[in-house]
């Protein structure tokens, strides 16, 4: 069966977001274990435990953080240069980040390793242009599917991060120092989509206009967008629960190897299988209740059943289940991405995807650079502060959800229509 280019174009931009969260999940294996394993040299032997823990917070902060400024920016320039040009650049920045890892790794250099996530974080920016040309590709009706599909590509990239980032980080190809393949391996796949990208993907966006632009776009959005009247408290709640999510999944297995004493290969095992569930959530599991509910009553919900669901892992019954636990918990997790996207896309004009769509990403990123900064000192305090954070969290954003919705009379608006939308 022939694909219509509408088609072509939405895969090329899912795989662009199945590579960005690949690169995320890839650095897990890889950078805790040159960071910390000895034989490697990537810092002085006698480096303390808190220094190279310092380092590793670095490597990891990296990357959002640049693309809490370049998302924006990106966002925006592609609503005055058209989709493809500037994901195209975006491209190309990362495939020489990718380079820069490889030879970093290769050198042995922290510093230069630091500097290459920077550039990685640069091109990571393209989130925003991939949320714009979905966007651009889908009307009403299929909005809320697409960004699905999209929540579903995310979800295989990451879980497809961690053991491929472990297996490279193993094998020695050409004489090559093992924990360089990976970033190989990563650069050659958006080299590829670079290809892909130039040659059959076709132009989303028809309408340019004309914006200022300047770097200090992500926090001028930032603050534009807690200035917006009807977005102000859904980009509040994205910053909230996507701060409370990195830390629970960043740093929950401290608690469960605490706690259950984990090997490192049955945490990486849950850990694809949790990504796994939530692939499988985003693109299928998740639609009837998209197509059912109204978009902010969903997500009071789901922000609700969360932090609740979360917090009860502090009767820590046992590591068996969490096999049975953490399916239910990446369902519900699983709908607020894509919903609040959705959310933003919807209550935003055609000429403004791109800023808008990239204003999200900002928050998102300022709330994944800030949570390996600051959890340190609060693991500090008690290894449940991963779960304890995290839960409160969704909480919080429940209820801030749930003040904006205090008006809606439930039985008459909690519910779609039933009839067809326009596109």
């Amino acid at each position: 069966m022939k694909l219509s280019q509408k088609t072509i174009s939405l895969l090329l931009v899912l795989l662009v977001a199945f590579i960005d969260y690949m690169g995320i999940g890839l650095v897990y294996p890889t950078f805790s274990s040159m960071i910390f394993h000895t034989d490697f040299e990537l810092l002085p032997l006698d480096t303390s435990t808190s220094i190279r823990g310092l380092y590793l917070g670095f490597l990891l902060a990296a990357m959002p953080t640049l693309q809490f400024f370049s998302a924006p920016f990106l966002g925006l320039l592609s609503d005055q240069k058209g989709r493809k040009k500037i994901l195209l650049l975006s491209l190309t920045i990362g495939v020489l980040g990718y380079g820069l890892c490889f030879v970093s790794v290769l050198l042995k250099n922290v510093f230069a390793l630091i500097l290459s996530r920077v550039v990685v974080g640069v091109s990571a920016g393209s989130v925003a242009i991939v949320a714009a040309a979905i966007a651009d590709l889908s009307n009403t009706e299929s909005k809320g599917k697409n960004f699905g599909f999209y929540g579903m590509a995310c979800g295989v990239g990451f879980m497809a991060g961690p053991p491929i980032g472990g297996i490279l980080s193993e094998c020695n190809f050409f004489g090559m120092v093992g924990y360089a393949t990976p970033f190989l391996f990563a650069g050659v796949l958006t080299l590829l989509n670079l290809v892909l990208v130039a040659f059959w993907f076709h132009e989303t966006l028809f309408l340019l206009v004309k914006k200022k632009l300047n770097l200090s776009t992500g926090i001028q959005n930032i603050k534009k967008a807690f200035q917006l009247k009807d977005l102000s408290v859904v980009i509040l709640c994205v910053f909230i629960f996507s701060f409370g999510w990195s830390f629970f999944y960043e740093f929950a297995p401290v608690t469960w190897i605490a706690s259950y004493n984990i090997s490192p290969t049955a945490l990486g095992l849950l850990y694809t299988f949790a990504a796994g569930f939530y692939a499988l959530s985003s693109g299928l599991l998740i639609r009837y209740f998209i197509k059912k509910f109204k978009d902010q009553v969903l997500l009071f919900y789901c922000l609700l059943f969360s932090g609740l669901y979360i917090l009860l892992l502090l009767l820590q019954l046992s590591y068996f289940w969490l096999w049975f636990y953490l399916p239910l918990l990446q369902f519900f997790v699983s709908i607020l991405f894509p919903l609040s996207t959705t959310i933003v896309s919807n209550a935003t004009d055609e000429k403004s995807q791109g800023e808008m769509l990239g204003i999200l990403q900002s928050v998102q990123s300022a709330a994944y650079s800030l949570s390996p900064l600051t959890s340190g000192s609060l693991l500090g305090l008690t290894v449940n502060m991963p779960i304890i954070v995290s839960g409160f969290s969704m909480l919080f954003g429940a209820v801030i959800i749930g003040f904006f919705l205090r008006k809606m009379v439930f039985t008459s608006k909690i519910f779609k229509p039933k009839h067809k939308l326009l596109p």
